[in-house]
């Protein structure tokens, strides 16, 4: 039996229409900018959107917000439905109001004046902020993606007329539960009582938290971002009655290049599947630990910013625990690191040689551990050595070139080793009921080969600001000869 929602995703659009103040954390981020700039170009009727703005060095919230956020290109196409630069200020700037912050101060650093207009008629609150790095420090990553989001929600405890409260999470907070049908819920944690492991930590001197890094978190997590996000859904189940807000979790898989709006390709940022291809794009990278047997789950971010903004009409804080979504492909039509890879190969051996390449040996080639450490030192290992003696720059630019062939690949080590199945059936029951503004198509899924045409344009594009010329024929008949050995022969 459905839920019964006041609003629900059919009725999306008297959503926005009655809920027209938003806060929004991270929206200089990839995914805070992209849901952004839904918002204002699908709903005319939103008045006025927060942004959390930190600042830093010399810049002013102003530079922040010019450059920044809509300095992007991702508002071009907004920009062009307005006859004008003074239409397009009049009508969208001057909807936006930044406010200076910090998600790691306590009331996120809102001075009293900020904090009160907040409160008073904010409606939605949509939490984007987060570090992704996947080398953060624990106490780092426990600082922006664990009490980040606590501080957050005390801020909203205090708005009069809070509608939802979109926390955005990720498909890998169950990154222990490998080669597993996983469903949008919250499982046991893997260290116990999610509550006593907050309080432990909390009281942890610098090199207890480097210590428990090292020897408890990432032995079952691939990284301090995941367990920083695990716990962090652990303690919002825990607390939900108490902290009484209607808090909905969007956990979305590897965030990639927009796949239709507001053009297809638009990206930004070298995280996640980024970095990848970026390496492969500049001859960082040619070797990577995994299986190329293995599926992925690459999300677009188009999808993803629709997913959320459907999401927090189901918010409701009487329920007993918050709903979750997942937003992903593996369950639907995944595509496998192989493939991926060969797609990479294809377009940047094809297309015009990027200015910042470092080398023309584009190769995506997957190796188990050992033997990736084996080949690594054949390749590098008598560089390596005779540039220990060395200290001039040249030689310290490459050794960065070569750390990076082994520092890249061990990031993505348990990703590309291993599978999971994020189930999306409660997604999908958002999406089939969705007005057209929302409907992501998830259902549909990828057309892979049209999408990593694009997301490899994109990449090239915005990332690497390079000319794309789509003249350029790319043979993708003819697979990189490391993509089509036998897997035995070639991982093992």
């Amino acid at each position: 039996m459905s839920p019964q929602y006041k609003y629900g995703p059919s009725k999306a659009k008297e959503f926005y229409a009655d809920n027209t103040v938003v806060f929004l954390t991270g929206a200089t981020g990839f995914v805070g900018k992209t849901i952004l700039e839904k918002l204002l170009r699908s709903f005319p009727g939103i008045t006025k959107v927060y942004l959390l703005v930190r600042i830093s060095g010399t810049k002013t919230l102003q530079d922040r917000v010019e450059n920044d956020v809509f300095g992007s290109k991702i508002f071009d196409t907004l920009k062009t439905q307005f006859a004008s630069t003074e239409d397009f200020h009049k009508q969208i700037i001057e909807k936006i109001v930044p406010v200076q912050g910090d998600i790691t101060l306590e009331r996120l650093g809102l001075s009293d004046a900020d904090l009160a207009m907040i409160q008073s008629d904010a409606r939605v609150v949509i939490n984007s902020a987060a570090s992704v790095s996947f080398d953060d420090p624990l106490n780092n990553a426990l600082e922006m993606n664990t009490r980040g989001p606590f501080r957050t929600f005390d801020v909203a405890k205090g708005i009069k007329h809070l509608s939802a409260f979109v926390h955005i999470s990720t498909c890998y907070v169950n990154s222990p539960m490998t080669d597993a049908h996983i469903d949008e819920k919250i499982y046991p944690h893997p260290f116990g009582e999610p509550e006593e492991i907050y309080a432990m930590l909390s009281n942890m001197t610098y090199e207890e938290i480097r210590n428990y890094e090292r020897s408890v978190v990432l032995k079952t997590y691939p990284n301090t971002y995941t367990f920083s996000k695990s716990l962090t859904e652990h303690l919002i189940q825990k607390r939900f009655k108490e902290m009484d807000l209607p808090v909905v979790i969007v956990r979305p898989s590897i965030v990639t290049a927009a796949v239709q709006e507001p053009v297809p390709g638009w990206v930004e940022g070298v995280a996640a599947a980024n970095k990848a291809v970026v390496s492969c794009a500049l001859g960082q990278v040619q070797e990577w630990i995994g299986q190329t047997s293995k599926k992925t789950d690459l999300v677009p971010v188009d999808i993803v910013s629709k997913i959320i903004l459907l999401s927090a009409t189901t918010a409701d804080r009487t329920l007993t625990r918050p709903p979750i979504y997942h937003v992903g492909t593996s369950t639907l039509n995944p595509i496998t690191w192989g493939l991926f890879g060969s797609y990479l190969c294809a377009y940047w051996r094809a297309v015009d040689r990027p200015r910042r390449r470092v080398s023309d040996d584009i190769r995506f080639e997957m190796y188990h551990l050992p033997q990736f450490k084996k080949r690594f030192d054949l390749r590098f290992g008598e560089q390596i050595r005779t540039l220990a003696q060395h200290k001039d720059k040249e030689g310290k630019r490459l050794k960065i070139r070569i750390s990076k062939a082994m520092a890249v690949p061990m990031t993505f080590k348990t990703f590309a080793s291993n599978e999971w199945f994020f189930d999306v059936a409660e997604t999908l029951r958002l999406d089939d009921a969705a007005p057209v503004e929302l409907k992501s198509g998830l259902r549909r899924g990828i057309d892979w080969h049209k999408y990593m045409e694009d997301y490899n344009a994109g990449v090239q594009e915005f990332i690497l600001r390079e000319k794309v010329d789509r003249s350029v024929v790319v043979d993708y008949s003819i697979k990189p000869l490391e993509l089509v050995l036998d897997s035995s022969s070639s991982q093992h």
